[in-house]
């Protein structure tokens, strides 16, 4: 990824569900903290944690999340695009401006995953959209890296999480639908030279790997 020259640092996590994104970022921010940054934390599209969403995003999440709703590839496409631009220009991009590090699970490479890669919209329109709606420095953070585990470890990982977060429209689609969404995310990975990381091992083991990476592209914290 190309890095912008605006101030902050801007760093994503992604991928699949059950691969361990909200630990990796909990415990980069921790790391962060420790060396004296101030760390901001959002999730994509939005989250349980009010601190790391905002409540018009949250909305758009319910609606998404809602498994009753049997929505078009397309309206979720402007759904998530919606809330991405909700949470860029009142939380991200004034967390930047200050010079905060931004951790952030999720970015619209998870559109093009599952509404590119699993429910068939054209990878560019998505693209296009999200440049409309978010801008340059939103399309180009300083680092991401994308987390991958065997389907059976991450089915397994969202059953133990019980009722802490319960299977939404996406997770519980059939598993022709998940292999797309595994094979999608390797895929965007790839295009965009994006480090994969094995996040089958213990959550230090991949905290490590995530920091030696981090280190090869010189992010200057």
């Amino acid at each position: 990824m190309e890095r912008s020259g605006a101030a902050g640092v801007y760093i994503v996590i992604e991928g699949n569900d059950g691969t361990g994104k909200s630990t990796q970022v909990d415990m980069l921010a921790a790391w962060l903290r420790e060396r004296g940054r101030e760390v901001v934390v959002v999730e994509e599209p939005g989250s349980d944690d009010e601190a790391k969403t905002t409540p018009v995003a949250n909305e758009y999440r319910r609606v998404l999340k809602d498994d009753r709703f049997k929505l078009d590839p397309e309206v979720n496409v402007l759904l998530f695009s919606a809330a991405r631009r909700e949470l860029w220009f009142h939380k991200i991009e004034p967390a930047l401006q200050r010079g905060a590090v931004v951790l952030s699970s999720r970015s619209y490479l998870s559109t093009l995953v599952y509404q590119g890669h699993g429910e068939g919209i054209a990878q560019e329109a998505i693209i296009n959209m999200t440049k409309r709606f978010t801008s340059e420095r939103y399309m180009n953070p300083d680092f991401v890296v994308v987390l991958f585990a065997d389907d059976r470890v991450r089915q397994q990982r969202i059953v133990e999480r019980g009722t802490a977060e319960a299977v939404d429209s996406f997770e519980s689609r059939d598993d022709a639908f998940q292999q797309k969404i595994n094979d999608g995310y390797q895929t965007v990975a790839k295009t965009h030279n994006i480090p994969l990381v094995l996040a089958e091992r213990s959550p230090t083991d991949v905290h490590q790997q995530i920091l030696q990476e981090i280190s090869k592209n010189n992010i200057d914290f």
